[in-house]
């Protein structure tokens, strides 16, 4: 019987610069995501591992690389989820190079389903993992000419947050049927200290349950008010995956938010779908890869 496996991963919705480093890094992910499927290797190790190569990115709003807040300072967040239910997030936490593992540890190693702040990188610190500055020369430069030309002004404005956005994201199933979604993020650039965005909220930026998993991109707030991974996964239940996007695209749109999406179902169908000037993608299919550069 031929396997049914697949992986899709997304770069970030909005403004799309440096296509095709995008896309390298990209390919690079999905493909090392896609071959711990190939061996017969679980979802949540083949989405952790597709997080953690686009966290290492610096051309990605996730891991090395972020955008700084207000302050010039890396706050990043993070969730992983698996359609048994379970959940790991992390928020806001700082001087950490994967936000992703961290949000795994969470997951597997407690009780809880999120921390955030100082104690999350107190956690980390136990964990293991060592000091880090995800910050880089490029993203310093653009937050230096944003705050010039804002002034003290943070970012409030969802219609112009397209050259602002991020984050990275994958969901994966893998031969047992089982599907895990992963998503990490630098948040927006020239935010408020302390903003936590969609991505570490179950059901705004990442959900699955057994029908399949959607990992979100785009502005934060509006995602979080409407649930968009959620209320795109809950329709999976009675809808194929690319028409569950439609709809809650839709929603999205009529609602005012800015966001992209991508998922998969409980039969293997997928969704990529966004309403922004653009989103950056990949996904292997049994086998047979598209991206978003494709003609």
């Amino acid at each position: 019987m031929k396997r049914k496996i697949a992986l899709i991963a997304h770069g970030g919705a909005g403004g799309i610069n440096y296509a095709r480093r995008r896309l390298r890094g990209l390919k690079e992910a999905v493909e090392a995501g896609y071959d711990i499927l190939c061996r017969g290797g679980s979802s949540l190790d083949a989405v952790e591992k597709t997080a953690v190569i686009l966290e290492d990115k610096p051309v990605f709003n996730a891991g090395t690389g972020s955008y700084l807040n207000l302050t010039g300072e890396v706050e990043m967040d993070a969730s992983i989820m698996t359609s048994e239910l379970k959940f790991g997030a992390v928020g806001v936490i700082r001087d950490v190079k994967n936000p992703i593992t961290i949000a795994r540890m969470i997951m597997e190693k407690t009780d809880h389903l999120l921390l955030c702040g100082e104690n999350a990188i107190k956690f980390a610190r136990y964990m293991g993992l060592p000091y880090y500055d995800p910050k880089t020369k490029e993203k310093e430069l653009i937050w230096q000419r944003k705050r010039r030309k804002r002034e003290s002004r943070y970012f409030g404005n969802v219609w112009a947050f397209d050259n602002y956005s991020g984050t990275i994201g994958a969901v994966a199933i893998d031969t047992q049927g089982s599907i895990s979604v992963a998503t990490s993020s630098g948040g927006i650039n020239l935010r408020l200290p302390g903003r936590v965005g969609d991505t570490p909220i179950i059901g705004a930026g990442t959900y699955a349950d057994p029908n399949g998993g959607v990992s979100t991109t785009g502005h934060g707030e509006e995602i979080m008010r409407q649930l968009l991974a959620y209320r795109a996964v809950t329709l999976m239940s009675r809808l194929r995956a690319p028409e569950a996007g439609r709809r809650t695209l839709a929603h999205a749109t009529r609602s005012g938010c800015r966001c992209g999406m991508i998922g998969i179902d409980k039969n293997i169908n997928m969704l990529c779908l966004n309403n922004t000037k653009a989103m950056s993608w990949c996904y292997i299919k049994n086998g047979k890869m598209a991206t978003f550069l494709d003609d």
